[in-house]
Protein backbone atom coordinates (compact mmCIF):
# COMPACT_ATOMS: atom_id res chain seq x y z
CA UNK A 1 0.00 0.00 0.00
CA UNK A 2 1.59 3.30 -1.09
CA UNK A 3 1.58 6.39 1.11
CA UNK A 4 -1.43 8.06 -0.56
CA UNK A 5 -3.59 4.95 -0.32
CA UNK A 6 -2.50 4.38 3.27
CA UNK A 7 -3.31 7.97 4.25
CA UNK A 8 -6.68 7.80 2.48
CA UNK A 9 -7.50 4.53 4.23
CA UNK A 10 -6.50 5.85 7.67
CA UNK A 11 -8.39 9.08 6.99
CA UNK A 12 -11.54 7.13 6.14
CA UNK A 13 -11.25 5.17 9.39
CA UNK A 14 -10.69 8.29 11.52
CA UNK A 15 -13.74 10.02 10.07
CA UNK A 16 -16.08 7.22 11.11
CA UNK A 17 -18.45 7.50 14.06
CA UNK A 18 -17.12 5.75 17.19
CA UNK A 19 -20.04 3.30 17.20
CA UNK A 20 -19.21 2.41 13.61
CA UNK A 21 -15.62 1.61 14.64
CA UNK A 22 -16.62 -0.49 17.64
CA UNK A 23 -19.07 -2.59 15.62
CA UNK A 24 -16.55 -2.82 12.79
CA UNK A 25 -14.00 -4.37 15.17
CA UNK A 26 -16.53 -6.56 17.00
CA UNK A 27 -18.10 -8.04 13.88
CA UNK A 28 -14.68 -8.39 12.27
CA UNK A 29 -13.57 -10.62 15.14
CA UNK A 30 -16.94 -12.41 15.12
CA UNK A 31 -16.64 -13.07 11.38
CA UNK A 32 -13.15 -14.52 11.86
CA UNK A 33 -14.59 -16.93 14.43
CA UNK A 34 -17.65 -17.65 12.30
CA UNK A 35 -15.56 -18.40 9.21
CA UNK A 36 -13.46 -21.05 10.95
CA UNK A 37 -16.13 -23.80 10.70
CA UNK A 38 -18.25 -22.18 7.97
CA UNK A 39 -17.02 -24.38 5.11
CA UNK A 40 -17.62 -27.49 7.17
CA UNK A 41 -21.02 -26.96 8.86
CA UNK A 42 -23.11 -28.84 6.28
CA UNK A 43 -20.44 -31.54 5.95
CA UNK A 44 -20.39 -31.85 9.76
CA UNK A 45 -24.17 -32.44 9.82
CA UNK A 46 -23.84 -35.14 7.14
CA UNK A 47 -20.93 -36.73 9.04
CA UNK A 48 -23.20 -36.86 12.12
CA UNK A 49 -25.69 -38.90 10.10
CA UNK A 50 -27.95 -36.47 8.22
CA UNK A 51 -29.18 -37.48 4.75
CA UNK A 52 -29.72 -34.84 2.00
CA UNK A 53 -33.44 -34.60 2.88
CA UNK A 54 -32.66 -34.45 6.60
CA UNK A 55 -30.10 -31.74 5.90
CA UNK A 56 -32.79 -29.79 4.04
CA UNK A 57 -35.22 -30.34 6.92
CA UNK A 58 -32.61 -29.09 9.36
CA UNK A 59 -32.20 -25.86 7.40
CA UNK A 60 -35.98 -25.60 6.97
CA UNK A 61 -36.44 -25.51 10.73
CA UNK A 62 -34.18 -22.47 10.76
CA UNK A 63 -36.25 -20.83 8.02
CA UNK A 64 -39.50 -21.30 9.95
CA UNK A 65 -38.01 -19.89 13.15
CA UNK A 66 -36.48 -16.96 11.25
CA UNK A 67 -39.86 -16.05 9.77
CA UNK A 68 -41.68 -16.37 13.10
CA UNK A 69 -39.29 -14.18 15.07
CA UNK A 70 -38.59 -11.61 12.37
CA UNK A 71 -41.40 -9.14 13.08
CA UNK A 72 -40.98 -9.30 16.88
CA UNK A 73 -37.22 -8.90 16.41
CA UNK A 74 -37.65 -5.78 14.28
CA UNK A 75 -40.08 -4.26 16.78
CA UNK A 76 -37.76 -5.06 19.71
CA UNK A 77 -34.84 -3.41 17.91
CA UNK A 78 -36.75 -0.15 17.44
CA UNK A 79 -38.17 -0.31 20.97
CA UNK A 80 -35.20 -1.38 23.09
CA UNK A 81 -32.22 -0.18 21.09
CA UNK A 82 -29.48 -1.76 19.06
CA UNK A 83 -26.79 -2.46 21.69
CA UNK A 84 -28.92 -4.71 23.88
CA UNK A 85 -30.25 -6.78 20.98
CA UNK A 86 -26.81 -6.97 19.34
CA UNK A 87 -25.32 -8.35 22.57
CA UNK A 88 -28.13 -10.90 22.88
CA UNK A 89 -27.44 -12.05 19.33
CA UNK A 90 -23.76 -12.60 20.10
CA UNK A 91 -24.61 -14.52 23.30
CA UNK A 92 -26.96 -16.83 21.39
CA UNK A 93 -24.26 -17.38 18.79
CA UNK A 94 -21.88 -18.52 21.54
CA UNK A 95 -24.48 -21.06 22.67
CA UNK A 96 -24.70 -22.33 19.07
CA UNK A 97 -20.93 -22.91 19.02
CA UNK A 98 -21.14 -24.91 22.24
CA UNK A 99 -23.97 -27.10 20.90
CA UNK A 100 -22.13 -27.84 17.66
CA UNK A 101 -18.92 -28.62 19.52
CA UNK A 102 -20.63 -31.12 21.82
CA UNK A 103 -23.01 -32.69 19.25
CA UNK A 104 -23.04 -36.49 18.97
CA UNK A 105 -25.91 -36.72 16.46
CA UNK A 106 -27.31 -34.46 13.75
CA UNK A 107 -30.57 -34.26 15.76
CA UNK A 108 -28.67 -32.38 18.49
CA UNK A 109 -28.06 -29.65 15.90
CA UNK A 110 -31.78 -28.78 15.66
CA UNK A 111 -31.76 -26.33 18.63
CA UNK A 112 -28.47 -24.92 17.33
CA UNK A 113 -30.04 -24.20 13.93
CA UNK A 114 -32.99 -22.50 15.64
CA UNK A 115 -30.69 -20.35 17.77
CA UNK A 116 -28.52 -19.57 14.73
CA UNK A 117 -31.49 -17.96 12.99
CA UNK A 118 -32.42 -15.96 16.08
CA UNK A 119 -28.86 -14.80 16.67
CA UNK A 120 -28.43 -13.81 13.02
CA UNK A 121 -31.39 -11.43 13.32
CA UNK A 122 -29.49 -9.51 15.99
CA UNK A 123 -25.95 -9.48 14.58
CA UNK A 124 -25.27 -8.81 10.90
CA UNK A 125 -28.43 -6.79 10.10
CA UNK A 126 -27.92 -4.72 13.25
CA UNK A 127 -24.33 -4.06 12.27
CA UNK A 128 -25.59 -2.72 8.93
CA UNK A 129 -28.27 -0.72 10.73
CA UNK A 130 -25.56 0.94 12.83
CA UNK A 131 -23.41 1.61 9.76
CA UNK A 132 -26.32 3.15 7.83
CA UNK A 133 -27.47 5.12 10.89
CA UNK A 134 -24.03 6.66 11.56
CA UNK A 135 -22.92 7.46 8.00
CA UNK A 136 -23.87 10.17 5.51
CA UNK A 137 -26.07 9.21 2.53
CA UNK A 138 -23.58 10.55 -0.04
CA UNK A 139 -20.79 8.24 1.22
CA UNK A 140 -22.91 5.46 2.72
CA UNK A 141 -22.20 2.73 0.17
CA UNK A 142 -18.48 3.52 0.42
CA UNK A 143 -18.68 3.17 4.22
CA UNK A 144 -20.54 -0.11 3.86
CA UNK A 145 -17.90 -1.32 1.43
CA UNK A 146 -15.15 -0.28 3.85
CA UNK A 147 -16.79 -2.37 6.57
CA UNK A 148 -16.74 -5.46 4.36
CA UNK A 149 -13.15 -4.84 3.38
CA UNK A 150 -12.08 -4.69 7.04
CA UNK A 151 -14.10 -7.81 7.84
CA UNK A 152 -12.46 -9.64 4.94
CA UNK A 153 -9.06 -8.66 6.35
CA UNK A 154 -10.06 -10.14 9.72
CA UNK A 155 -11.28 -13.35 8.08
CA UNK A 156 -8.47 -13.78 5.54
CA UNK A 157 -6.49 -16.31 7.55
CA UNK A 158 -9.49 -18.22 8.91
CA UNK A 159 -10.06 -20.70 6.01
CA UNK A 160 -6.46 -21.92 5.79
CA UNK A 161 -6.18 -22.00 9.59
CA UNK A 162 -9.33 -24.13 9.65
CA UNK A 163 -7.87 -26.38 6.94
CA UNK A 164 -4.74 -26.95 9.06
CA UNK A 165 -6.78 -27.66 12.21
CA UNK A 166 -9.14 -30.07 10.42
CA UNK A 167 -6.23 -31.91 8.80
CA UNK A 168 -4.30 -32.08 12.09
CA UNK A 169 -7.27 -33.56 13.97
CA UNK A 170 -8.11 -36.21 11.39
CA UNK A 171 -9.48 -34.72 8.18
CA UNK A 172 -13.01 -33.98 6.94
CA UNK A 173 -14.91 -35.93 9.58
CA UNK A 174 -16.57 -35.26 12.94
CA UNK A 175 -13.38 -35.39 15.01
CA UNK A 176 -11.46 -33.23 12.57
CA UNK A 177 -14.12 -30.51 12.42
CA UNK A 178 -15.25 -30.45 16.07
CA UNK A 179 -12.29 -28.39 17.50
CA UNK A 180 -13.24 -25.47 15.23
CA UNK A 181 -16.42 -24.89 17.24
CA UNK A 182 -14.62 -24.69 20.58
CA UNK A 183 -12.19 -22.10 19.19
CA UNK A 184 -15.20 -20.23 17.84
CA UNK A 185 -16.88 -20.31 21.28
CA UNK A 186 -13.88 -18.76 23.04
CA UNK A 187 -13.54 -16.04 20.40
CA UNK A 188 -17.22 -15.02 20.50
CA UNK A 189 -17.10 -14.83 24.30
CA UNK A 190 -14.29 -12.25 24.03
CA UNK A 191 -16.28 -10.28 21.44
CA UNK A 192 -19.27 -10.11 23.80
CA UNK A 193 -17.12 -8.63 26.55
CA UNK A 194 -15.73 -6.04 24.12
CA UNK A 195 -19.22 -4.97 22.95
CA UNK A 196 -20.57 -4.63 26.49
CA UNK A 197 -17.64 -2.42 27.51
CA UNK A 198 -17.24 -0.26 24.39
CA UNK A 199 -20.43 0.08 22.32
CA UNK A 200 -22.66 3.11 22.83
CA UNK A 201 -26.37 2.96 22.00
CA UNK A 202 -27.32 4.03 18.47
CA UNK A 203 -30.38 5.80 19.87
CA UNK A 204 -28.10 8.66 20.97
CA UNK A 205 -27.67 9.53 17.28
CA UNK A 206 -31.36 9.22 16.52
CA UNK A 207 -32.73 11.13 19.51
CA UNK A 208 -35.05 13.25 17.44
CA UNK A 209 -38.79 13.83 17.28
CA UNK A 210 -38.93 11.37 14.39
CA UNK A 211 -37.34 8.64 16.46
CA UNK A 212 -39.60 9.36 19.41
CA UNK A 213 -42.57 8.82 17.13
CA UNK A 214 -41.19 5.40 16.13
CA UNK A 215 -41.76 2.03 17.73
CA UNK A 216 -40.57 3.08 21.20
CA UNK A 217 -43.97 4.57 22.12
CA UNK A 218 -46.20 2.34 19.99
CA UNK A 219 -47.65 -1.10 20.42
CA UNK A 220 -46.60 -4.01 18.23
CA UNK A 221 -49.39 -3.79 15.60
CA UNK A 222 -49.49 0.00 15.49
CA UNK A 223 -45.72 0.08 15.09
CA UNK A 224 -45.96 -1.90 11.84
CA UNK A 225 -48.89 0.16 10.61
CA UNK A 226 -46.73 3.21 11.15
CA UNK A 227 -43.96 1.57 9.10
CA UNK A 228 -46.20 1.32 6.03
CA UNK A 229 -47.76 4.75 6.44
CA UNK A 230 -46.55 7.20 3.80
CA UNK A 231 -43.95 4.86 2.23
CA UNK A 232 -43.74 3.77 -1.43
CA UNK A 233 -42.25 0.74 -3.19
CA UNK A 234 -42.29 -1.35 -0.01
CA UNK A 235 -44.47 -4.04 -1.60
CA UNK A 236 -41.97 -4.49 -4.43
CA UNK A 237 -39.08 -4.68 -1.97
CA UNK A 238 -40.88 -7.27 0.16
CA UNK A 239 -41.28 -9.44 -2.96
CA UNK A 240 -37.64 -8.82 -3.92
CA UNK A 241 -36.31 -9.94 -0.54
CA UNK A 242 -38.59 -12.98 -0.47
CA UNK A 243 -37.42 -14.09 -3.91
CA UNK A 244 -33.78 -13.44 -2.95
CA UNK A 245 -34.05 -15.67 0.12
CA UNK A 246 -35.90 -18.37 -1.83
CA UNK A 247 -33.36 -18.49 -4.66
CA UNK A 248 -30.19 -18.62 -2.54
CA UNK A 249 -31.66 -21.21 -0.16
CA UNK A 250 -32.17 -23.81 -2.89
CA UNK A 251 -28.45 -24.46 -3.33
CA UNK A 252 -26.91 -23.07 -0.14
CA UNK A 253 -26.84 -26.33 1.94
CA UNK A 254 -25.31 -28.33 -0.90
CA UNK A 255 -22.46 -26.28 -2.36
CA UNK A 256 -19.80 -27.59 0.03
CA UNK A 257 -21.12 -31.14 -0.42
CA UNK A 258 -20.76 -30.65 -4.20
CA UNK A 259 -17.19 -29.40 -3.83
CA UNK A 260 -16.08 -32.20 -1.50
CA UNK A 261 -18.03 -35.27 -2.63
CA UNK A 262 -18.51 -34.55 -6.35
CA UNK A 263 -15.45 -32.48 -7.24
CA UNK A 264 -13.04 -34.01 -4.73
CA UNK A 265 -12.00 -30.83 -2.86
CA UNK A 266 -9.82 -31.32 0.24
CA UNK A 267 -9.57 -28.92 3.23
CA UNK A 268 -6.86 -26.88 1.51
CA UNK A 269 -8.91 -26.37 -1.67
CA UNK A 270 -11.88 -25.25 0.44
CA UNK A 271 -9.54 -22.93 2.33
CA UNK A 272 -8.14 -21.52 -0.91
CA UNK A 273 -11.66 -20.86 -2.27
CA UNK A 274 -12.57 -18.83 0.81
CA UNK A 275 -9.21 -17.04 0.99
CA UNK A 276 -9.46 -15.90 -2.64
CA UNK A 277 -12.97 -14.70 -1.87
CA UNK A 278 -11.75 -12.61 1.04
CA UNK A 279 -8.92 -11.14 -1.06
CA UNK A 280 -11.45 -10.16 -3.72
CA UNK A 281 -13.52 -8.40 -1.07
CA UNK A 282 -10.49 -6.57 0.30
CA UNK A 283 -9.61 -5.27 -3.17
CA UNK A 284 -13.08 -4.43 -4.54
CA UNK A 285 -15.44 -3.56 -1.68
CA UNK A 286 -14.48 0.10 -1.34
CA UNK A 287 -14.18 0.81 -5.11
CA UNK A 288 -17.64 -0.71 -5.67
CA UNK A 289 -18.99 1.31 -2.74
CA UNK A 290 -17.56 4.50 -4.27
CA UNK A 291 -19.09 3.54 -7.62
CA UNK A 292 -22.48 2.99 -5.97
CA UNK A 293 -22.28 6.44 -4.34
CA UNK A 294 -21.49 8.04 -7.72
CA UNK A 295 -23.56 6.25 -10.37
CA UNK A 296 -26.26 4.76 -8.17
CA UNK A 297 -26.75 1.64 -6.07
CA UNK A 298 -28.82 -0.15 -8.69
CA UNK A 299 -26.46 0.47 -11.62
CA UNK A 300 -23.46 -0.70 -9.59
CA UNK A 301 -25.25 -3.90 -8.63
CA UNK A 302 -26.41 -4.65 -12.18
CA UNK A 303 -22.93 -4.05 -13.59
CA UNK A 304 -21.03 -6.50 -11.38
CA UNK A 305 -23.65 -9.09 -10.42
CA UNK A 306 -23.33 -11.12 -13.69
CA UNK A 307 -19.81 -12.16 -12.62
CA UNK A 308 -21.47 -14.26 -9.93
CA UNK A 309 -23.44 -16.08 -12.64
CA UNK A 310 -20.14 -16.99 -14.32
CA UNK A 311 -18.89 -18.30 -10.96
CA UNK A 312 -22.03 -20.45 -10.60
CA UNK A 313 -21.47 -22.00 -14.02
CA UNK A 314 -17.77 -22.59 -13.27
CA UNK A 315 -18.76 -24.33 -10.03
CA UNK A 316 -20.78 -26.80 -12.11
CA UNK A 317 -18.35 -27.46 -14.98
CA UNK A 318 -14.95 -27.33 -13.18
CA UNK A 319 -13.14 -30.50 -14.34
CA UNK A 320 -10.95 -30.73 -11.21
CA UNK A 321 -10.98 -29.34 -7.65
CA UNK A 322 -8.18 -26.83 -8.34
CA UNK A 323 -10.41 -24.99 -10.84
CA UNK A 324 -12.90 -24.36 -8.03
CA UNK A 325 -10.52 -21.74 -6.61
CA UNK A 326 -11.60 -19.00 -9.09
CA UNK A 327 -15.18 -19.56 -7.84
CA UNK A 328 -13.95 -17.96 -4.62
CA UNK A 329 -13.26 -14.72 -6.51
CA UNK A 330 -16.40 -14.77 -8.65
CA UNK A 331 -18.72 -16.12 -6.00
CA UNK A 332 -21.72 -18.33 -6.78
CA UNK A 333 -25.41 -18.11 -5.99
CA UNK A 334 -25.84 -19.67 -2.55
CA UNK A 335 -22.13 -19.25 -1.76
CA UNK A 336 -21.14 -15.98 -0.12
CA UNK A 337 -17.70 -14.59 -0.88
CA UNK A 338 -15.93 -12.76 -3.67
CA UNK A 339 -18.18 -10.89 -6.11
CA UNK A 340 -21.26 -12.33 -4.35
CA UNK A 341 -20.36 -10.28 -1.27
CA UNK A 342 -19.14 -7.25 -3.23
CA UNK A 343 -22.35 -6.99 -5.27
CA UNK A 344 -24.43 -7.30 -2.12
CA UNK A 345 -23.28 -3.90 -0.79
CA UNK A 346 -25.16 -1.69 -3.30
CA UNK A 347 -28.21 -3.93 -2.97
CA UNK A 348 -28.40 -3.90 0.84
CA UNK A 349 -27.65 -0.16 0.96
CA UNK A 350 -30.73 0.42 -1.23
CA UNK A 351 -32.75 -1.87 1.03
CA UNK A 352 -31.96 0.14 4.18
CA UNK A 353 -32.46 3.51 2.48
CA UNK A 354 -36.03 2.75 1.36
CA UNK A 355 -37.36 3.82 4.78
CA UNK A 356 -36.29 6.50 7.29
CA UNK A 357 -33.89 5.70 10.13
CA UNK A 358 -36.57 5.37 12.83
CA UNK A 359 -38.36 2.63 10.87
CA UNK A 360 -35.43 0.43 9.89
CA UNK A 361 -35.78 -2.11 12.68
CA UNK A 362 -39.42 -2.77 11.80
CA UNK A 363 -38.59 -2.74 8.07
CA UNK A 364 -36.04 -5.47 8.62
CA UNK A 365 -38.57 -7.36 10.73
CA UNK A 366 -41.32 -7.13 8.12
CA UNK A 367 -39.21 -8.40 5.22
CA UNK A 368 -37.76 -11.14 7.41
CA UNK A 369 -41.21 -12.72 7.75
CA UNK A 370 -40.68 -13.98 4.22
CA UNK A 371 -37.82 -16.15 5.41
CA UNK A 372 -40.63 -18.72 5.48
CA UNK A 373 -39.97 -19.02 1.72
CA UNK A 374 -36.63 -20.64 2.53
CA UNK A 375 -38.53 -23.69 3.80
CA UNK A 376 -39.90 -24.82 0.39
CA UNK A 377 -36.57 -23.78 -1.15
CA UNK A 378 -34.55 -26.01 1.20
CA UNK A 379 -36.97 -28.89 0.71
CA UNK A 380 -36.94 -28.47 -3.07
CA UNK A 381 -33.15 -28.50 -3.08
CA UNK A 382 -33.04 -31.60 -0.88
CA UNK A 383 -35.59 -33.45 -3.02
CA UNK A 384 -33.76 -32.64 -6.25
CA UNK A 385 -30.37 -33.51 -4.74
CA UNK A 386 -31.57 -36.87 -3.46
CA UNK A 387 -33.11 -37.55 -6.89
CA UNK A 388 -29.68 -37.13 -8.47
CA UNK A 389 -30.34 -33.67 -9.97
CA UNK A 390 -27.41 -31.96 -8.27
CA UNK A 391 -26.61 -29.70 -11.24
CA UNK A 392 -30.19 -28.40 -11.32
CA UNK A 393 -29.94 -27.58 -7.61
CA UNK A 394 -26.90 -25.37 -8.35
CA UNK A 395 -28.36 -23.68 -11.44
CA UNK A 396 -31.95 -23.13 -10.34
CA UNK A 397 -31.08 -20.05 -8.19
CA UNK A 398 -29.49 -18.48 -11.27
CA UNK A 399 -32.69 -18.94 -13.30
CA UNK A 400 -34.83 -17.49 -10.49
CA UNK A 401 -32.61 -14.43 -10.14
CA UNK A 402 -32.24 -13.67 -13.85
CA UNK A 403 -35.92 -14.10 -14.73
CA UNK A 404 -37.65 -12.70 -11.62
CA UNK A 405 -35.38 -10.76 -9.25
CA UNK A 406 -33.45 -8.68 -11.79
CA UNK A 407 -36.56 -7.53 -13.76
CA UNK A 408 -38.24 -6.46 -10.50
CA UNK A 409 -35.12 -4.63 -9.30
CA UNK A 410 -34.98 -2.71 -12.58
CA UNK A 411 -38.51 -1.41 -11.88
CA UNK A 412 -37.91 -0.02 -8.36
CA UNK A 413 -36.23 3.41 -8.16
CA UNK A 414 -32.65 3.89 -7.00
CA UNK A 415 -32.27 5.45 -3.54
CA UNK A 416 -29.16 7.53 -4.26
CA UNK A 417 -30.14 11.13 -3.56
CA UNK A 418 -33.51 10.05 -2.14
CA UNK A 419 -32.31 8.60 1.18
CA UNK A 420 -34.26 9.62 4.28
CA UNK A 421 -31.04 9.59 6.36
Amino acid sequence: MNAKLRDAFLGSLKSLDRRFKVVLAAVGAFNWANNLPLNYSQIYAVALGASPMELSSLNSVGGVVSALISAPAGWLIDRHGVKKMFTIGLALSAVVSAIYGCASSWLVLIPAVILTQISFKFIMPLADLIFVGTSRPKTRAQAMGLSRMIWAMFSLVAPMMAAFIVTYYGGINVQGIRPLYFIQLLSITLVIAFVILRLEELRARLASDDYDRGASDKGFIEGFRDLLRGERWLKEWVILMGLWRFATSISMPFIMLWMVYTKGADPYVLGAVSTVGFLTSIILQVPVGVMADRIGRKKAFLLIRPLTYIGTILLVIAPNPQLLVPVGALGALGLMGGISDVSFIPFITMFWEVVPAEKRGRWFGLTGIFDILTVPAFMLGGFLWQAGLEVLVLLLPLFVEVFTIIPLLIVVPDTLGLSKE
